[in-house]
């Protein structure tokens, strides 16, 4: 089958939305399907012809189409008072774009064009009219509560306010379209609750965010390395409210209570587009803020267990997902463990008190022996649960039979 794929972020550097984009196209062309993923090109996510090499030996077509997707604070105020469309989604709606959809669209006869996201949900009506393709819709996550939840969180009011506008509109622009697609299939069951309680009459399926566990073998942390330098590790985009959110508590809340009872621990933050303001953040001799890594996986082979501190967001946590295929230790929030299955306390801790969080941490530190079981039994489940290829397939299978 002919698969199109179209999103609003190229795959480069990687994230959580760019992997869950990958790695369902990594499964869709292992089961050989002919694979094409139009992506915008933004400030923030590019097209890097060496990385693609990979994705093109596995027979799948990149192709990315520049948008200027960078906010202006005059065309936020103007769509604040003049439109009822959130600014956010505003932003990726491109005539260039639109154009080389529909160039695409009747260039050859597609099977399958999957709209990954809601930010692309917009194009859905030149979809229909230049294709008869199922129209497949994999949400990553439902957007309206991230900012509801941020709106929240915020100790502005201005932020507060917004966010709260912002959450609505989302909230609207999808329920408008709610049914407007042949398929969906959200990453989560709880996100799939969202669609069910809202009207949703179309086929559905929950298809999580998967891995290729192959591509972890070489970075597995040997035990006896786990905790030489008593360190944690952070990961994740520093752009992201949810995380900057998430990281502050950790910081404020949590750390010195760790640094009190191990006082040479270390935290290794890695994070791609910290505002500056943030940087005073890191301004301890126990921290080490080292920005943008090249490889996520390197990066989650360093010793020590792994923190994922979240109290907004929806979807899955795609870096949990990974240093649970690494066999890493983790420390997360409930929010944080959201959308995964199989967790128990064997492979995962979970706390979202910051006086239990801290103590499981220490304990961590303190145990190797426990570092390595949690891990063993995280990438057990991930292996048994979270196959890429396992995912795909019954994707397809699914697909097809509606």
């Amino acid at each position: 089958m002919n698969i199109l794929q179209i999103t609003n972020k190229a795959l480069f550097p990687p994230d959580g939305g760019t992997l869950a984009i990958s790695n369902f196209a990594y499964a869709y062309a292992k089961l050989n399907h002919n694979v094409t993923i139009l992506s915008m090109v933004t400030h923030k996510h590019y097209l890097n012809n060496l990385d693609s090499s990979d994705l093109l030996e596995k027979k799948i077509e990149l192709i990315g189409v520049k948008v200027n997707t960078k906010i202006s604070l005059f065309k936020l105020l103007k769509n604040l008072f003049f439109s009822k469309i959130p600014y956010n989604l505003e932003r990726f709606i491109s005539i260039d774009f639109a154009e080389k959809l529909t160039s695409l669209l009747k260039e050859k006869k597609w099977d399958i064009i999957q709209i990954e996201g809601l930010y692309v949900l917009s194009y859905i009506d030149l979809i229909r009219k230049n294709s008869l393709g199922k129209i497949v819709y994999r949400p990553h996550n439902i957007e309206y509560k991230i900012w509801e939840e941020n709106a929240n969180c915020s100790k502005s009011i201005i932020k507060t306010v917004y966010f709260g506008i912002l959450a609505k509109r989302l909230k609207n622009f999808e329920l408008n379209l709610l049914n407007t697609y042949d398929i969906v299939l959200p990453i989560s069951n709880s996100d799939a609750d969202f669609y069910k309680e809202n009207g949703n009459n179309k086929p559905i399926l929950v298809s999580p965010f998967g891995v290729n566990v192959r591509e972890f073998k070489s970075y597995f942390v040997q035990p006896e390395k786990l905790n030489t330098n008593s360190t944690i590790l952070f990961i994740g985009a520093l752009d992201w409210i949810p995380n900057q959110q998430g990281l502050t508590w950790f910081i404020d809340k949590c750390f010195p209570l760790i640094v009190n009872l191990i006082p040479n621990v270390e935290l290794i933050i890695a994070g791609r587009n910290a505002p500056k303001w943030y940087f005073k953040k890191f301004n301890s001799k126990n921290i080490n803020f080292i920005g943008q890594v090249n490889n996520a996986y390197e990066f989650l082979s360093k010793s020590g267990p792994v923190i994922a501190p979240l109290f907004s967001g929806s979807g899955m946590r795609v870096k949990i997902i990974e240093a649970m295929a690494l066999k890493k230790a983790i420390v997360t929030t409930t929010k944080g463990a959201e959308g995964i299955d199989g967790l128990n306390p064997n492979n995962i801790l979970i706390a979202d008190n910051a006086n239990i969080f801290a103590e499981m941490v220490v304990k961590l530190l303190r145990n190797n022996d426990l570092q390595n079981n949690m891990g063993n039994l995280a990438h057990k489940l991930i292996i048994e649960q979270y196959s890429v290829e396992k995912i795909g397939s019954l994707a397809i299978q699914f697909i097809n039979q509606n």
